[in-house]
């Protein structure tokens, strides 16, 4: 009898932890992005949400994330080079609360994985490196709340460790940190998010860290 209360009493603690954790889940902030938007993580780490309408009866989410997949799939047996996966698919659903719209959501590992998958140019490096592989160059302008700097070489010394994204794609974009300088046209939204969706040219972003 003691034996059985005991294993009870077991099942019960290791039952109560799984409640625990499960509840502890922590909501990722694309889950509620009801538009294209891209965050980048500290790591250099992109999530990229796709959003479009999907409103036709003969539309099939099924179809759709099959498509997702093998695509992915292919692209990471084309260019995986580690035990890195280029970009994982981490869900094809409907955004809550928005059933006329499918939300394709993207993992790449780098912004490399990135613009290659896209076809769109995202860089995330230091200022440094930007140079090195000639993302950003010499006398390139750009601005903040005081006016504008130009990145000259005693500028580029100072900035050298802070990062950068180097971008074409017109999106919504959540950054790891905030930004200190940057091109025209790029506009700030209140969550801190940045949008470069009027920008014609390529958008430089030097952030705080």
């Amino acid at each position: 009898m003691k034996k059985w209360i005991k294993r009870m009493a077991v099942a019960f603690v290791i039952w109560s932890m799984i409640l625990v954790f499960s509840g502890c889940q922590k909501e990722e902030a694309w889950e509620k992005w009801t538009e294209e938007q891209l965050a980048i993580d500290q790591g250099g780490q992109i999530t990229y949400c796709i959003v479009d309408q999907f409103d036709k009866n003969y539309y099939d989410i099924e179809e759709l994330t099959g498509m997702a997949v093998k695509e992915a799939a292919e692209f990471n047996g084309a260019n995986r080079t580690g035990s890195e996966t280029p970009v994982t698919v981490l869900e094809v659903a409907a955004p809550e609360g928005h059933e006329t719209l499918v939300r394709v959501t993207y993992r790449f590992h780098d912004g490399a994985a990135f613009t290659s998958f896209m076809g769109a140019k995202l860089y995330y490096e230091t200022v440094e490196e930007t140079f090195q592989q000639k993302h950003v160059f010499t006398g390139t302008v750009l601005y903040d709340d005081n006016g504008s700097i130009t990145l000259d070489e005693p500028t580029k010394v100072k900035l050298r460790t802070k990062h950068v994204v180097v971008t074409d794609a017109k999106t919504v974009i959540h950054l790891p940190s905030s930004v200190l300088y940057c091109t025209k046209g790029v506009q700030f939204r209140k969550d801190g998010s940045v949008d470069t969706t009027a920008c014609e040219d390529t958008v430089i972003l030097i952030l705080a860290k």
